[in-house]
C-alpha cells in the first residue's frame, strides 16, 4: 500500500549509494547499480579503490534477492590483468556482457 501511495504521489525518494566498505573477500558479490560481479580473486587496494569510484559497492545484505543483471565469472580477472590505462575501455566492455539474474 505505501508503495502505491509513493508512486500515486510522486514522492518516491531515490536510494543513496551503499558506503564506501572495506576490500571484499573472495567468493562475494560487489553491485553497480542493478550489476552485480563475484569476487573470485582477491582484489588489490588500488583496483577497490577504482572500482569504488566507479560507482562499485559491497553488497549491503547477505541474501540478496533483487532481479538484476550478473557478469560473467572472469570479469574481475580481466579488470585486475587490465592495464591502469585501458581499464575504463575494459570495464565499459565488461558491462557489455552482463546478463539477466535467474
Amino acid at each position: 500500500m505505501k508503495d502505491w501511495i509513493r508512486n500515486a504521489l510522486s514522492i518516491r525518494q531515490p536510494r543513496r549509494p551503499a558506503p564506501v566498505g572495506s576490500l571484499p573477500a573472495v567468493g562475494v558479490f560487489v553491485v553497480r547499480g542493478p550489476v552485480k560481479m563475484l569476487v573470485t580473486h582477491p582484489v588489490p587496494a588500488e583496483l577497490w579503490d577504482w572500482l569504488v569510484l566507479s560507482g562499485w559497492r559491497n553488497m549491503p545484505v547477505k541474501a540478496d534477492r533483487r532481479k538484476g543483471m550478473l557478469l560473467p565469472d572472469g570479469a574481475l580477472k580481466a579488470l585486475i590483468d587490465a592495464d591502469p590505462v585501458e581499464r575504463n575501455q575494459a570495464h565499459a566492455r565488461i558491462l557489455e556482457l552482463a546478463e539477466p539474474q535467474d
